[in-house]
């Protein structure tokens, strides 16, 4: 019997609203609720494009030119609303990836990129843990680095990075194909230009795989059918709040 598969996502998901999860996950109704997201969908444009970049040797073998022809090559108007709306997010993807360019060209790192876009799994027993991570450096020291790019922040902070559990799975990810490595996990947000940084150790790899397991059980073993929502301030920009109203009466206080 093939064992369960959770991501970062689908925990997230759980841990934000677990009736979320059932229409996002468990019910064939929730499919038809499901909206067109601009901002995810310049993100996966902007992934694509930086895969190309740091895999064909970034800003010291390619162009500012080249960059902004696989921009136009690879760009996708899947996930946007208007043939306006995609273009609109063409060009400020253009101005995102243009100031990427300067900055990886005047600030070169002495790391090497290890890989880029690598879907990993983790069998933990009763689940299978999997993740896609956007960028892994390897250092000098033998230290490595998951990076992973945020489109729509403005600013990021260590704080951020270290409460990020997505960040974690990843580590813990990468831990079990290279054991003995030092790792750190990074955010870099491309309309600020900047990446925030922390080194995650053993211990708190460890920690955080136990409270993953209790987390993955309780998704394991949840009676979706009994569920009974109440109001949170995620409902407000949910796309499932509609089916939420029709199936259990779910009203938001005014």
């Amino acid at each position: 019997m093939r064992k369960p598969v959770l991501s970062p996502t689908r925990i997230q998901t759980y841990l934000t609203c677990r009736v979320k999860y059932y229409w996002a996950y468990l019910s064939p109704l929730g499919r038809r609720f499901r909206r067109q997201n601009p901002a995810l969908a310049l993100g996966a444009n902007l992934h694509r494009v930086l895969q190309v970049f740091h895999q064909l040797g970034g800003a010291e073998t390619l162009s500012r030119e080249q960059v902004a022809h696989a921009l136009e090559t690879l760009w996708s108007a899947a996930g946007f609303e208007t043939p306006a709306q995609s273009e609109a997010h063409k060009q400020l993807g253009h101005a995102l990836m243009a100031d990427y360019y300067d900055r990886q060209a005047t600030q070169p790192s002495p790391s090497r990129t290890l890989f880029t876009e690598k879907m990993l799994r983790m069998d933990r027993g009763d689940y299978v843990l999997v993740g896609r991570l956007d960028r892994v450096d390897e250092h000098p020291d033998g230290t490595l680095e998951i990076i992973d790019y945020k489109s729509q922040r403005e600013v990021v902070t260590q704080e951020q990075v270290a409460n990020d559990l997505a960040l974690y799975c990843y580590a813990l990810l990468l831990q079990h194909y290279y054991p003995n490595r030092p790792l750190w996990v990074s955010i870099y947000a491309l309309r600020a230009g900047e990446k925030a940084t922390v080194a995650l150790t053993r211990d708190q790899l460890q920690e955080f795989a136990q409270l993953l397991d209790d987390v993955a059980q309780q998704i394991l073993h949840a009676d979706f059918e009994t569920l009974q929502p109440e109001p949170i301030p995620h409902c407000e920009v949910c796309e499932y709040l509609p089916l939420c109203a029709r199936r259990f009466g779910l009203t938001l206080p005014l």
